[in-house]
């Protein structure tokens, strides 16, 4: 071995001894052909790294030439023939295998890692120990320029083979070794999650739960406040076994992910970006804040390995009649309850949940504070009802959906939903009609297909488009031209189309409405789409200052939308229903669709 890069920049004379190159330009000359074995690197390519990021002189041509001299009469020959070779403008340094100590690092590397896969263990940790005996310091150390990238390189390969030694002893039963390697590790690069992982294990593996434990919040804390997040899932096991739940199954608690989901591409990286801590998604019914919850949930799913929740809070009524505005009272479920079934989902027995309300919701933040979980609340009413349900800290993320928009959660991220665009709804009715809608050919009318027909037509309300597509599913006669006919004849017809699904979404929604907002709502449908307070006003035969109120109440309910300028906006199919009695839902006596 004659060249030494992994610390100061070495090489072994024609004498044999070793002789340092130091900071000068000659060694960032040898550095540069180094990277470049056995190939032709141009003179101006060696005069650009010689003066990195300085203007080089006049006589740079003339000093290379000096630089390769000194170079040459250090090398020992290779071949009888100088070890540097030249041309017009270009050189080239000949390397034998075996001569760099980098090419000898890789091959005790490869060594050891065909021995651990092959079960010799002993040999693997010879072969590691050799390879990191060969570094003396910073690869390149004193070197600037093109050597920059590669001992960063072979600095992160320094570390990766400290790694692979480590779970070798840790094979080998050497565990006091092994923690030895880990702890210096996680002490030089503290971010370095892996090697966390691995000295938990090396720790409780040891008889150290303690400080296998302690090794934990240690790196846990260093994650959340260097990087913002929490444990990935190895050390999230290797945590586990620690505390001795490594056979504890994870609850995968999700429902199916919404078939043909379509666009709210801003609303899932808004989600996305959450990481941990709380979303709230709001908007009005049918709209697809479940759908959305859903879907993000399970993109999500990875990153809480230690279980995913859904729980359905049933803030919707239960509509019992023909008639929308009777009904029983909401079934909204208490947050005791969902607590004792939550706690018993993550492994706490009947005998140890408390009975009070501030208890169960303080064991269940001390449960959640050592798991990373995903969360989704879905149709929640209001802050009551979520609050004791939230875990603490940023490690768990929780989705919440709901129709109400008069409350909110400290910290939270809200998002709040609106019916889709028109090209977003047609691509979501194509994909949930089939084949049919997809290759048509489309009767256009006005400029407008058939489809785009069907989606403006249903607002792009993704439930209405559901059932409408559902429709055209079980009439096989029909196409989507036609469908398109049957719709243009009003509202009431689209509504008809949904009889089990978005239309009843409408009614559990009006008949939480007390009864002087589900009037008022009805007065408001006779006017356009968007109204201003004193258009309202006069509607409803009372002062602008009286009516606000009421307005504001829709508007938290999710059947208006504010604008600005004291403006307001309601969506045709909320304003046609309001007012259309012909539109009650049928009475079935069952619980009302979820399509919140």
């Amino acid at each position: 071995m004659i060249f030494h890069v992994l610390g100061p920049l070495e090489v072994h004379g024609p004498d044999g001894e070793p002789h340092r190159l130091g900071h000068g330009k000659a060694a960032t000359v040898l550095a540069t052909l180094l990277l470049h074995p056995n190939a032709w690197v141009t003179s101006s390519r060696l005069i650009d790294e010689t003066w990195h990021q300085t203007a080089a002189p006049a006589s740079a041509e003339a000093n290379l030439k000096t630089y390769v001299w000194q170079l040459r009469r250090m090398l020992p020959a290779e071949g009888g023939e100088p070890r540097i070779e030249s041309a017009p403008g270009r050189y080239r340094l000949r390397l034998q295998p075996g001569e760099l100590d980098t090419h000898q690092v890789a091959e005790h590397a490869a060594s050891a890692r065909a021995a651990a896969d092959a079960g010799e263990f002993a040999t693997a940790v010879d072969a590691l120990e050799e390879a990191l005996g060969l570094w003396r310091g910073r690869p390149f150390e004193g070197v600037v320029g093109a050597a920059d990238h590669e001992a960063d390189r072979l600095g992160e390969l320094h570390h990766h083979l400290r790694e692979e030694l480590a779970e070798a002893q840790l094979a080998l039963g050497r565990i006091r070794e092994a923690v030895h390697t880990l702890r210096a590790l996680t002490e030089e690069d503290p971010l370095r999650e892996g090697a966390w992982a691995s000295l938990v294990r090396a720790l409780n593996a040891s008889g150290r739960r303690a400080e296998a434990l302690r090794a934990y919040g240690q790196a846990r804390r260093i994650l959340a406040d260097e990087l913002g997040v929490g444990p990935g899932e190895e050390l999230s096991t290797a945590y586990r076994a620690a505390l001795g739940e490594a056979t504890v199954n994870t609850r995968r608690e999700l429902p199916s992910d919404a078939a043909h989901f379509t666009a709210r591409a801003a609303e899932l990286a808004t989600i996305r970006g959450a990481s941990g801590g709380v979303v709230l998604v709001e908007g009005m019914p049918g709209v697809g804040k479940t759908a959305l919850a859903v879907h993000a949930a399970h993109g999500l799913a990875d990153a809480f390995p230690d279980g995913q929740f859904f729980v359905d809070l049933r803030a919707c009524a239960v509509v019992d009649d023909a008639n929308a505005g009777a009904s029983s009272a909401a079934r909204v479920l208490d947050p005791a309850d969902v607590l004792a079934r939550l706690l018993r989902r993550v492994g706490v027995d009947d005998a140890s949940i408390p009975d009070s309300l501030d208890e169960r919701a303080a064991l269940w933040r001390s449960e959640l504070s050592r798991r990373r979980v995903l969360l989704v609340l879905d149709d929640a009413v209001g802050i009551g009802q979520v609050e004791p349900l939230l875990p603490a800290g940023k490690s768990s993320l929780t989705l919440i959906t709901t129709r109400n928009r008069d409350w909110h959660v400290d910290g939270a991220v809200r998002i709040g939903l609106g019916p889709l665009a028109e090209q977003d709804a047609a691509a979501m009715f194509r994909a949930a009609a089939g084949v049919r809608a997809a290759h048509e050919a489309f009767d256009r009318r006005g400029g407008d297909d058939a489809v785009e027909a069907v989606v403006r037509l249903c607002g792009g309300v993704p439930a209405a488009m559901r059932d409408v597509a559902a429709r055209l599913h079980s009439r096989p006669m029909w196409t989507s031209q036609s469908l398109a006919r049957e719709l243009r004849a009003g509202p009431c017809w689209v509504l008809a189309c949904t009889r089990d699904g978005y239309r009843r979404a409408l009614a559990t929604a009006f008949a939480q409405l007390p009864p002087a907002q589900r009037s008022a709502l009805r007065a408001l449908g006779e006017l356009p789409g968007e109204f201003d307070l004193a258009a309202a006003a006069r509607v409803l035969g009372r002062a602008p200052e009286a009516v606000r109120p009421t307005l504001e109440a829709l508007v938290d309910a999710s059947l208006l939308d504010a604008l600005s300028g004291e403006r307001y906006r309601g969506h045709r199919l909320v304003r046609h229903y309001a007012r259309c009695q012909g539109c009650d839902p049928v009475s079935s006596g069952t619980p009302a669709a979820r399509v919140a």
